[in-house]
């Protein structure tokens, strides 16, 4: 176990999963997850360590030092741009995950990790926070939302110049997060050709 280390949370969370589950049948949906689960773990060229699947969103994590703002924006549009890959593949056959798009929340503080049996499991104020986050009042389905409390120890570690994003306070039962956003356009909306998706193999 790790104790007393600072580290950064990168949940990332499927946008519209809701609205797909209650339209979806069960064998199918649970297919079409583990295809959109996949592609994002595919993109994760940060080397992200995984703690938990939470139905609709992964929990990723690492210790050590914040990444700077650009590094997690870009790890966020490969990891978009994977994804969106993924829904062509995939929408001519399941017209219903062209709603679906990603958000990531990013937050830092000091945690542990346990385990149980083959797992590993966080521990810590911060992934209270960070889970809070996941139900805020942007309006938007595809952004990367960094805490407050990350930007501050990124700057405190490397005084760099930070990307123009839009800040942002909730109070929740926790007490007042403060936040920065940045808001990503959705693609992945081109139209279907006679052949795609014509078969898709399940595996």
């Amino acid at each position: 176990m790790k104790k007393g280390s600072k580290g950064l949370i990168f949940i990332v969370d499927i946008s519209g999963f809701t609205k797909f589950v209650s339209r979806t049948a069960n064998e199918d949906g649970n297919w079409i997850i583990r295809q959109l689960f996949n592609s994002i773990i595919n993109a994760n060229e940060l080397s992200f360590q995984i703690s938990e699947i939470e139905g609709d969103a992964i929990l990723f994590y690492q210790f050590g030092k914040p990444l700077s703002v650009t590094k997690i924006l870009t790890q966020f549009k490969k990891m978009l741009h994977s994804f969106h890959d993924q829904i062509k593949k995939l929408k001519c056959v399941y017209p219903i995950v062209k709603d679906l798009s990603l958000k990531v929340i990013v937050h830092y503080g000091e945690m542990s990790v346990y385990q149980i049996g083959r797992f590993f499991k966080l521990f810590g104020r911060p992934l209270i926070d960070a889970h809070r986050l996941l139900k805020n009042s942007i309006g938007l389905d595809t952004y990367v939302l960094i805490t407050n409390q990350y930007i501050k120890e990124l700057t405190s570690v490397y005084k760099l110049p930070l990307p123009e994003g839009y800040n942002a306070c909730e109070l929740y039962d926790v007490g007042n997060l403060c936040y920065t956003y940045f808001p990503f356009q959705q693609n992945g909306r081109t139209a279907c050709s006679a052949t795609a998706g014509a078969k898709l193999i399940r595996v």
